[in-house]
């Protein structure tokens, strides 16, 4: 299969861009410099020069709390560029997915979030994801929509980051308020994959199995890691981040599951393999702040 990636340049995307090689697909990985998704007359030539079978649009503003300083740039990248890349697509007869995100949900929730569920983002982030939603189906009825949450993989996330700043010796406030599903990219990326070959069409979501709080993941690696580090337990509200996000994100994987024949791994179970795989060199360029961690990568991709 021909498939064009973009955001290949980030913690997803070129995840999803090694996973589809290594299925000898032909890949167009496209990172920032090579296509700007703001850019529809980019976007509309690059896709018809490319002519791909399908576009799996991996480029975000995943900067969730400097998104509330600068709304314009995100709606630009996570809306209006999801839109570009959609119709640019459907122009070239290529299938398109879309990565979402759990954050655009409530939190209010009190269990696992099925696709169909109302939305309802608290941030500028979770807002912009959520219109690119919109823009994608409107510009296709056949676009893939795929939310995963709390992502981490090849020294960006949360993950790396805790390790990192516990390794330093800088204190550690973690919250234990808001409760999720861990996602390691790689376990996203073979999931988006899948789902596009077996002709899913609308909203899935794709995460690790299990759930916990962003404390139970922190003392998780670090116990897993060996790494002794005092760990103070905060609310969000304590935090105090700039974007208020879901107390409760767990996204409902059963429709997922049944479509391709599996349960999805224990975010556990991955994270230990992750950690045991990666070593030390995992969390030397970590982005994410202490005790928060973020959709993605923090920044644009």
């Amino acid at each position: 299969m021909k498939v064009l990636v973009t955001g290949a340049g980030g913690l997803l995307g070129g995840e999803v861009v090694r996973v589809a090689r290594e299925r000898s697909w032909e890949v167009l990985a496209m990172d920032r410099a090579a296509l700007d998704v703001t850019d529809s007359e980019a976007v509309r030539t690059a896709l018809e020069g490319a002519q791909p079978r399908a576009v799996i649009h991996c480029a975000a503003y995943t900067a969730v709390d400097r998104a509330e300083s600068e709304p314009e740039v995100a709606h630009a990248v996570n809306a209006e560029g999801a839109g570009h890349v959609a119709r640019a697509a459907s122009a070239v007869g290529a299938h398109v997915a879309y990565v979402s995100t759990d954050y655009v949900f409530d939190g209010t929730g009190d269990r696992p979030y099925l696709p169909g569920d109302p939305t309802g983002p608290l941030s500028v982030y979770g807002r912009t994801k959520l219109a690119g939603e919109a823009a994608v189906r409107d510009a296709s009825i056949d676009a893939l929509v795929v939310r995963t949450s709390w992502l981490y993989g090849d020294g960006r996330g949360f993950v790396p980051a805790i390790l990192r700043l516990a390794e330093s010796g800088e204190p550690l406030r973690v919250v234990s308020d808001q409760r999720g599903r861990p996602t390691h990219a790689h376990q996203a990326a073979v999931g988006i994959l899948d789902l596009l070959v077996y002709g899913a069409r609308g909203i899935w979501h794709v995460a690790g199995g299990g759930e916990c709080t962003w404390y139970e993941l922190a003392t998780a690696a670090l116990e897993l890691r060996g790494v002794d580090a005092d760990v103070e337990r905060v609310t969000g509200a304590e935090f105090g981040a700039a974007a208020p996000r879901p107390a409760y994100s767990v996204l409902d994987l059963a429709a997922t599951e049944a479509m391709l024949g599996r349960r999805m791994a224990d975010w556990r179970h991955v994270l230990a393999t992750f950690l045991n795989e990666e070593g030390q060199d995992d969390h030397d360029s970590a982005h994410a702040a202490p005790g928060r961690g973020s959709d993605s990568s923090e920044g644009r991709t």
